[in-house]
C-alpha cells in the first residue's frame, strides 16, 4: 500500500529549520520533495559536525557511560519503518543506542557516491572521523538536493519547469525576495491554479515587523516566551527551537488541509505562516492570564497555579519531578507516600487554593520526606500509589533511555541514530530516505525536468 502522499511534487526553496520540518514531515508521508539550495547550500549543513555515524556514536556512549544500558522499550507497530527509502539502513527501532540492533539489522548503510566531496561516504578530518549537522539531518532525510544559482536564467528555467508539475511550493525567503527572482506568488496562483503554495516567515508578509529578520530566540523573546521560562532571576530561551518548530507543523498542518480541499474543488491555495503567529498562539494562555489580572510568573520547574507541582531532591541526589492534579490526589501522597495523615486531613492543606497560599509549607513538607529517602524506593511508593511523578533527566539520561524509540537514517558520512517521528499507524510502514549530499540530485533533476538542456 503506498503512503498517504505518494505521487505529490514538492518543491522548497528553503533553508534553516521551519520550512525543512514541514517539508521533512511532507516527505516522510511519501511526497518527493525536491529542496532546492544555493550553491553553497542550505546554510543549516554547516551549523556543526556533530551527527556521527550509528557506530561511532556508540562506542562514544560506551566509553563515557558507567551504567549498563537501560532495557528496551516496547518494539514498533509491526512492520513500522523497515526498509530505507532512499538509502537501506534507514529504519525505526525502540532499543536505546547502546543496546545491539535487532537480529539481521545492518549496523551500517553502504556508502555512497558523493557528487561534492567525490568517492565515498565518510570524509575524515585528520584521523578523526567528521559527521554532519545535528538540524540538518534532522530535517533533511528522505529530499533530494537540487543546486539552483537563481541569478542565472537556466537555473530559473528549471524551477519554472518544475513548479509546473509541482503539486506545492514551499519557500522562506524573506517577504518580497520571491518576486524578485522572478516568481511572484499571485502569479505562480494565476499560472497553476492546482498548486499549493505556502510561504513561511517570521513576521508575516505584511506589518509593521514583516521586513525584520527573524530567527527562533528572538521570536522567543518578542513574543513574550522568554518572559515566562526560566526562574525568578532571569528570563531564559526554551533549549530547542519552538519557534522554528511550531511554524513548520503548522505550515505541514495547513497544506495537507490545502491538499484535502483541493480534492473536492480543483483549486490550490496560497498559505502564509510566520513565526511570530505560531508562538503568539501557543501564548494564549498566558495572555489570557495577563489580561484576566494574573500575569503568569517564572519559577523554573514548579506550577504558577498548583502545589505541589515541582522538583524535589532525593537522599541521592535524583530530582523528581511530582504533579499533583487534584485534592484527593494531595491526601494519597501526604498518607502513602509521605507518611502523614494527620496532614492528609489538615483543612489548611485540604485543597489546592490552600496549598498555594501556603506553598513554601507545602513543598517544605514534600521536600523533608524525598531529601530523606533514596530515588528507588520513593519512585516504588510514587508507582505503587498512583502519584505522576518523572525523572529530571539529562540529555544523556534521553540517549539511553527505555522509552526512547529510534530511527536510523543514512547520510553522507554513515548511518546516524535519532528519534523518531512521533506518528505510529497500523497503516502503511513509514519509510525513511537518506539525507542528501549537497546538489547530489542537480543532474538527475536537470534532465529529467529540461531535458536537451544540460548545464554548459
Amino acid at each position: 500500500m503506498p503512503l498517504p502522499l505518494s505521487g505529490l511534487l514538492v518543491v522548497s526553496l528553503e533553508q534553516a529549520v521551519a520550512a525543512p520540518m514541514c517539508t521533512c514531515r511532507l516527505a516522510d508521508a511519501g511526497a518527493r520533495v525536491i529542496k532546492v539550495e544555493r550553491p553553497e547550500g542550505d546554510f543549516a549543513r554547516y551549523y556543526d559536525k556533530l551527527a556521527v555515524p550509528r557506530a561511532a556514536m556508540a562506542a562514544t556512549l560506551a566509553a563515557t557511560t558507567s551504567e549498563p544500558a537501560a532495557p528496551s522499550s516496547p518494539l514498533p507497530l509491526a512492520g513500522e519503518g523497515q526498509g530505507g527509502g532512499m538509502q537501506k539502513g534507514s529504519r525505526v527501532q525502540a532499543h536505546p543506542l547502546p543496546n545491539p540492533p535487532p537480529p539481521g539489522a545492518p549496523r551500517d548503510a553502504p556508502r555512497r557516491e558523493d557528487p561534492v566531496a567525490g568517492e565515498g561516504a565518510h570524509r575524515v578530518r585528520g584521523e578523526e572521523e567528521e559527521g554532519e549537522s545535528a538540524y540538518f539531518v534532522w530535517l533533511n532525510r528522505g529530499k533530494e538536493s537540487l543546486v539552483l544559482d537563481l541569478a542565472r536564467e537556466d537555473d530559473k528555467a528549471l524551477l519554472a519547469a518544475i513548479l509546473a508539475k509541482a503539486d506545492v511550493f514551499v519557500q522562506n525567503l524573506k517577504p518580497g525576495a520571491i518576486a524578485k527572482l522572478g516568481f511572484a506568488l499571485e502569479e505562480l496562483r494565476r499560472a497553476h491554479p492546482r498548486l499549493v503554495i505556502c510561504s513561511i516567515s517570521g513576521y508575516g508578509e505584511d506589518g509593521p515587523y514583516a521586513a525584520r529578520k527573524a530567527y527562533d530566540m528572538l521570536v522567543q523573546a518578542e513574543s513574550g516566551l522568554a518572559s515566562i521560562t526560566g526562574g525568578p532571576e532571569a528570563p531564559a530561551r526554551v533549549g530547542v527551537s519552538v519557534c522554528d518548530v511550531a511554524a513548520g507543523m503548522n505550515a505541514y498542518e495547513a497544506i495537507l488541509a490545502a491538499l484535502l480541499a483541493r480534492e473536492r474543488s480543483g483549486d490550490g491555495a496560497a498559505i502564509s505562516i510566520s513565526m511570530f503567529d505560531a508562538m503568539a498562539e501557543w501564548m494564549a494562555v498566558p495572555l489570557i492570564q495577563f489580561e484576566g489580572g494574573a500575569p503568569p510568573q517564572r519559577m523554573g520547574l514548579a506550577h504558577t497555579s498548583i502545589a505541589p507541582y515541582g522538583a524535589f531532591k532525593t537522599r541521592d541526589g535524583a530530582d523528581i519531578l511530582i504533579s499533583i492534579q487534584s485534592d484527593r490526589e494531595w491526601r494519597v501522597l501526604a498518607e502513602k507516600v509521605l507518611g502523614d495523615k494527620a496532614l492528609a486531613a489538615d483543612p489548611a492543606f485540604a485543597t489546592n487554593v490552600e496549598r498555594v497560599k501556603r506553598r513554601g509549607e507545602t513543598d517544605a513538607r514534600v521536600a523533608a520526606v524525598f531529601g530523606a529517602t533514596d530515588e528507588a524506593a520513593l519512585t516504588q511508593k510514587l508507582t505503587e500509589n498512583d502519584i505522576a511523578f518523572a525523572r529530571v533527566n539529562a540529555t544523556a539520561d534521553l540517549a539511553v533511555h527505555p522509552q526512547l524509540r529510534r530511527i536510523d537514517v543514512a547520510t553522507p558520512s554513515g548511518v546516524v541514530s535519532y528519534p523518531a517521528p512521533p506518528a505510529r499507524s497500523d497503516a502503511t510502514p513509514r519509510r525513511y530516505g537518506a539525507v542528501p549530499a549537497l546538489g547530489e540530485h542537480t543532474a538527475k533533476i536537470r534532465a529529467e525536468f529540461l531535458p536537451g538542456n544540460a548545464r554548459k
